[in-house]
C-alpha cells in the first residue's frame, strides 16, 4: 500500500452529465426521457442525451448518420447563453460549500474540501451528497461527483458511476479503486500512451501507480511522472482558483442557419463578433495588433484573412475600413456560409504600454471613447440589426420555457 493516510487532502470534482442536452431537457419538459441531440445548427452532434447514447449516437456524428442510427431522435439547436446561465448557477451553489473553487470548464469544476468537515458538520461523502442534491434539485439536471486525494483521482471518481454518481475514494481504498480503472481512462494518458504501456505489461491504473519512480523516468516523460504521483495520492496539480485575467488571443464566433451568401447579413454578423471580441479585450485593458477574420462555408471549409495593424487599437471603429476590405476579400458570392468569426491576437496591456509614434486621430479616438459605453450598455448596435434583425431581437429575447432556478431566491 502506497497511501496509508485516509485524507491528506480532499478534492471534489463535479461534472454535469451530458450538460448541453440535459439543459435543453431541463427547460423543455417535453424533451425529458427522449433521445435528444444538440448541434443541429452545426450539422453534427455536439451533445447527446443518455437516451440517445443508448441507441449508439455519439458526439461528432453527422446528422445523416444520426438519423440512420436513431430515426426517432430529436435534433435541436444549441443555446450557449442558456448553458452559461446554468453554469454560473452551478458554481454559485458550489461556492456555498467551499471558497476554493476551480471553474475548469463550463460544466466541470473542482473544490477543495480539506478542513470543511468540522464547520459543515458532515463527512466528505455527506458534503458531496448535499452538493449533488442541491444542484440537481435547483437546476433539474444531474451531476456526477467524485471526491479523493488529488485532482486526477477526483476526476476518475466522478466518471466512475455516471450518470448522477457519487464516488468517494480515500487513501485506504485507493488501490482497490485503481485496480478497476483502465489506463486509457486516466486523465492525461489517452489511447496512444495506454497502448504503449500495455506493451510494457500495464493494464490498469493500479499497475502504473505500483511501478517504481525509476520505471516511470525510464519509459515515460515528465507529465506522466506527475500523473504517477497524483495516482498515488500525492498532490501535484493545485486548484487554480483565480479568474482568468490574461489572454494570448480572444476568439468570438457564431454559427447560424440557414447558411447564406448575402454580404450585408454576413458583414453584420461578423461585425457583431468583432465588437464582442474587442469589448472583452477592453475589459482586460488590451489593445489589439492583429485581427484574423474567418467565414466557414456550408461544407465546413474555413476562409480566413488577417488584418495587421501598424498601430494597436482598442476600438474597431478606428479600423473599420481595413476590416471591411479584408471581409470583402474573403467573400465569394457562389459560396454559402454558416459561421462568422474573428480572433484577436498580438495583444498589448494598456497599463504597460508606451506612447505611440503614430497615434490615431484624436477626434476619432474621442468619438470612440464617448459612444462605445453606449454600445456596451446595449443602447446602440452600430446598425447591424438593420441587416440582421435577429441581432437586435437577441438582446430582448426571453426564455421560451421556464428555467427552473430563475424563480429561486438569489
Amino acid at each position: 500500500m502506497f497511501q496509508i493516510h485516509p485524507w491528506p487532502n480532499a478534492i471534489l470534482h463535479l461534472d454535469a452529465d451530458a450538460f448541453f442536452a440535459s439543459v435543453m431537457q431541463a427547460v423543455n419538459p417535453n424533451l425529458k426521457g427522449r433521445a435528444v441531440i444538440v448541434g443541429r445548427e452545426r450539422g453534427i452532434a455536439t451533445a447527446v442525451s443518455y437516451e440517445a447514447r443508448g441507441w449508439g449516437v455519439k458526439r461528432g456524428m453527422r446528422l445523416n448518420e444520426i438519423k440512420r442510427t436513431c430515426p426517432h431522435c430529436l435534433l435541436i439547436d444549441s443555446d450557449y447563453e442558456l448553458y452559461q446561465l446554468f453554469s454560473q448557477k452551478i458554481f454559485k451553489l458550489l461556492r456555498e460549500f467551499s471558497p476554493a473553487i476551480e471553474e475548469y470548464s463550463i460544466d466541470e469544476g473542482f473544490a477543495d474540501l480539506k478542513g470543511l468537515r468540522r464547520p459543515l458538520r458532515a463527512s466528505y461523502r455527506q458534503i458531496g451528497q448535499e452538493i449533488k442534491e442541491k444542484i440537481e434539485k435547483s437546476l433539474g439536471i444531474t451531476v456526477s461527483v467524485g471526491i479523493s486525494l488529488t485532482k486526477s483521482l477526483a476526476k476518475l471518481a466522478s466518471s466512475f458511476q455516471k450518470p448522477s454518481g457519487l464516488t468517494v475514494v480515500d487513501g485506504l481504498g485507493l488501490e482497490k479503486f485503481l485496480s478497476q480503472i483502465p489506463l486509457k481512462k486516466v486523465w492525461g494518458i489517452g489511447e496512444q500512451t495506454s497502448a504503449y504501456l500495455e506493451k510494457l505489461g500495464l493494464i490498469s491504473a493500479l499497475d502504473l501507480a505500483l511501478k517504481p519512480e525509476s520505471f516511470i523516468s525510464a519509459y515515460l516523460i515528465k507529465p506522466h511522472l506527475e500523473i504517477w504521483h497524483e495516482l498515488r495520492g500525492e498532490q501535484v496539480y493545485l486548484l487554480n482558483t483565480h479568474p482568468k485575467t490574461t489572454y494570448q488571443s480572444i476568439l468570438k464566433s457564431e454559427t447560424f442557419r440557414p447558411a447564406t451568401n448575402e454580404p450585408h447579413l454576413l458583414w453584420a454578423r461578423l461585425l457583431n463578433n468583432i465588437e464582442a471580441a474587442f469589448t472583452k479585450a477592453r475589459h482586460y485593458q488590451y489593445s489589439v495588433g492583429q485581427v484574423s477574420l474567418f467565414l466557414k462555408s456550408q461544407d465546413f471549409i474555413y476562409h480566413t484573412s488577417q488584418v495587421r495593424l501598424l498601430e494597436k487599437a482598442a476600438y474597431p471603429f478606428l479600423i473599420r475600413k481595413e476590416l471591411k476590405k479584408s471581409f470583402n476579400g474573403l467573400l465569394s458570392r457562389q459560396t454559402l456560409y454558416r459561421t462568422t468569426g474573428c480572433c484577436l491576437s498580438n495583444l498589448q496591456d494598456n497599463r504597460q504600454s508606451q506612447l505611440s509614434f503614430f497615434p490615431p486621430s484624436q477626434a476619432k479616438l474621442n468619438k470612440a471613447v464617448k459612444f462605445y459605453p453606449l454600445y456596451e450598455n446595449k443602447k446602440i448596435d452600430f446598425g447591424t440589426s438593420l441587416f440582421d434583425p435577429q441581432l437586435g431581437k437577441r438582446r430582448k429575447k426571453q426564455p421560451r420555457t421556464r428555467i427552473p432556478f430563475l424563480s429561486l431566491p438569489a
